[in-house]
């Protein structure tokens, strides 16, 4: 197991005001963030970015976004865009969201003619044929340029340290894996530059390199680099942010073996938004956090959580004991804006000592082991005047609604939401079949139902099935069935009169090794062979965070611009390649998709539900999210408010509803085509007590 960082825990005084040295190396290059999304990641990388700005003011650090819906801004509460900007009050530290699309054209405009030119050396087909390949929608692109960027920034020595505030896990995994991919695609092009050579050296007699070498040079130096430094622990490490709830404990565990796995070292872990008592705001100068509430004023539903919350930490010290683990506590006030995040820092402590004090807490009020359900049994508007929701969801079934999509910022419950609305659906509507499907890369369905959920889909009840989508398995199929005869295609394979030149293996050896984003692509064909099928009634989807949901649901366009483009390849040069029978395949799948693209558009047929937290941050995102799905034209007439704190009879309670209070009276402006259903923070969120909110009542 890779050893952390070595972390102080003392404080340090500093010209009068207390400060602890920083968590992070100021020595490392590259920080990584990550973690299951809505966990607060992007507020502690901004925290803990900032406080290392401060411990080393002469080190030049970037603090740097590739999550495709980033929250830099809602949380710093500046504009933040792809150009780097230093925050007005730490110079060293500069801020820039990646914008992939604005990376891919500069990448293009200094390196694709000599792409251009590997490509056409490596194929029978001209340059003007493979030219609209870049006007196409790339799977991955976010991570292919996220990764070739931080390479050539760390490369160039333009900063000394690159912060990266991550995609939620699935795909920063996917971020990592990217070096296999790079070292594959260099392998094949070396491949098509050899060939190249030879042929020009048997009939010039010799061989002058060109901007195609040049490239592929550049580009195995930083790669090289790039890979040297991911697993060197004095170089790199990967901080994980997570919160003291099963799924997240769960999808954490899984994250820390794989990083393992890559050789790429945890720098610790961050468990936010734990409910311990500290000590005082004299003691410790916190007015923040719900640390200093006295613990006699504390309700049945705050200590039900600080209870299962301690279990859950206990497991965490005991599961993954060679990581140092630092707990941050609940926040009364949204942690947003800059003094806001240097105040949160400073609250930070080691988990030992936490787990410690929360001990001495419940033991001492006498708290009963056993497991207990508390629950607050009203609706949210009888609760909240000023909120005007909906009491329940409609019936899916009952309107011939064939696909639900539920989605949202990561961790605002999104699939307890899915499977909530599907297993309640499935025990209402014992004569129908349905299927729950996870297309996340970081599945947490299995573990919400306790399962072990895969490919192949498994009875969760007599009606209802659950599957989490293998891109691997459903890849190999898509390779079988297309790829394997577009690699031939490229290369001439059986093509007449084409010069058997070109060199089959090295285009099947591309596809070995598919471009991460991919499995986009294969968990849309997936759905829609599932749909199709005729076999269930309703299909709910469980979608990944945010800013990937969004690349999914934009893949039917992106999908039918790809087989567009072979199609019209092949009918150009149909006498040549032949291949009939392909080509009806390709038709087929043209024609899928492009059913596929306007039955998410059509109301009849489809719904999307966006789930989302009261938190200032979720619901800026929120925001955005439902302005593409209206640029997408996908119905969304519903959303569903998650984890509403109704108890004001305690001051935590007190304070916490007025937080969320003020929240809900932004919803009328913010969601003025959506009707809303409000869910209270319930303990434990279980399928039943997460249904009886969702559905009005009934008789089985």
């Amino acid at each position: 197991m890779w050893e952390g960082i070595p972390l102080q825990l003392s404080h340090l005084n500093s010209g009068g005001s207390a400060y602890r040295p920083s968590l992070l190396s100021p020595s490392q290059r590259l920080l990584l963030f990550s973690g299951k999304g809505g966990v607060g990641k992007t507020t502690l990388t901004c925290a803990l970015a900032r406080q290392l700005a401060q411990v080393d003011p002469q080190r030049r650090l970037l603090l740097m976004s590739t999550d495709p819906a980033h929250s830099l801004g809602d949380v710093l509460q500046i504009s933040v865009t792809d150009a780097a900007q230093p925050l007005p009050d730490r110079p060293n530290l500069q801020v820039r969201a990646l914008q992939a699309e604005i990376l891919l054209q500069s990448f293009r405009q200094t390196y694709g003619p000599a792409l251009e030119l590997i490509a056409e050396r490596g194929s029978w087909f001209g340059r003007e044929d493979l030219l609209p390949i870049w006007d196409l929608a790339w799977p991955g692109v976010d991570e292919l340029m996220a990764i070739l960027e931080v390479n050539r920034l760390l490369a160039g020595e333009e900063v000394d340290t690159v912060i990266l505030d991550t995609a939620p896990t699935g795909h920063t995994l996917r971020l990592l894996e990217l070096p296999d991919f790079l070292d594959n695609l260099l392998a094949v092009f070396a491949t098509f530059q050899a060939k190249h050579r030879e042929i020009a050296q048997a009939l010039t007699g010799t061989y002058r390199p060109d901007e195609a070498d040049a490239f592929l040079a550049q580009l195995q130096r930083e790669l090289e680099g790039g890979k040297a430094r991911l697993t060197t622990p004095e170089s790199t490490s990967a901080w994980l942010v997570m919160i003291p709830e099963q799924l997240s404990v769960a999808e954490t565990r899984r994250f820390c073996q794989q990083l393992q796995n890559r050789r790429v070292s945890v720098g610790g872990l961050l468990v936010n938004q734990v409910l311990f008592v500290g000590k005082s705001e004299e003691e410790r100068g916190e007015s923040n956090s719900q640390s200093s509430l006295p613990t006699a004023f504390l309700s049945p539903l705050y200590l039900a959580r600080q209870q299962e919350q301690r279990r859950v930490l206990n497991a965490l010290q005991e599961e993954l004991p060679g990581y140092p683990i630092w707990v941050c506590p609940y926040q009364l006030q949204e942690p947003i804006g800059l003094a806001a995040l240097d105040g949160l820092v400073q609250q930070l402590r080691p988990l030992p000592e936490v787990l410690l004090e929360l001990e001495g807490i419940l033991d001492s009020r006498g708290e009963r082991k056993e497991k207990r359900a508390v629950s607050i049994l009203t609706s949210p508007s009888s609760l909240l005047p000023s909120f005007r929701g909906i009491p329940a969801l409609p019936d899916f079934l009952a309107q011939a609604i064939r696909l639900v999509l539920v989605g949202g910022k990561g961790g605002v419950g999104k699939t307890t939401v899915a499977g909530a609305l599907a297993w309640n659906l499935a025990r209402r509507h014992p004569d129908k079949q349905l299927l729950l499907v996870s297309i996340d890369p970081a599945h947490s369905l299995g573990d919400l139902f306790q399962r072990k959920l895969g490919q192949d889909p498994i009875p969760l009840l007599p009606n209802l099935l659950g599957q989490e989508i293998d891109a691997a398995a459903v890849l190999e199929q898509f390779r079988q069935d297309y790829l394997e005869e577009v690699a031939a295609i490229l290369a001439g394979e059986g093509t007449t009169g084409v010069e058997v030149q070109y060199d089959p293996q090295a285009w099947r050896q591309l596809l070995q090794i598919p471009p991460p984003g991919l499995d986009e692509v294969m968990a849309l064909l997936s759905v829609l062979r599932q749909e199709t099928s005729g076999q269930f009634d309703l299909v709910v989807l469980d979608t990944a965070p945010t800013g990937h949901l969004l690349r999914f649901l934009q893949m039917p366009q992106a999908l039918e611009g790809w087989v567009s483009l072979a199609l019209k390849l092949w009918l150009k040069y149909r006498d040549v390649v032949g291949r009939p029978e392909w080509a009806q395949r390709m038709r087929e799948l043209l024609a899928e998709v492009r059913q596929l693209r306007q039955q998410l558009q059509d109301p009849r047929f489809v719904t999307f539900i966006p789930v989302f937290n009261p938190e200032q941050a979720v619901l800026a995102e929120t925001e955005r999210l439902l302005a593409e799905l209206e640029a997408l034209g996908i119905p969304h007439p519903y959303a569903v408010l998650n984890r509403v704190w109704l108890e004001d009879s305690t001051p935590f309670g007190e304070a916490l509803r007025r937080r969320h209070q003020a929240l809900l009276a932004q919803l009328p402006q913010s969601f003025s085509q959506q009707a809303i259903l409000a869910i209270p923070f319930l303990h434990p969120p279980s399928l039943e007590n997460v249904g009886s909110y969702l559905f009005a009542p009934w008789e089985p």
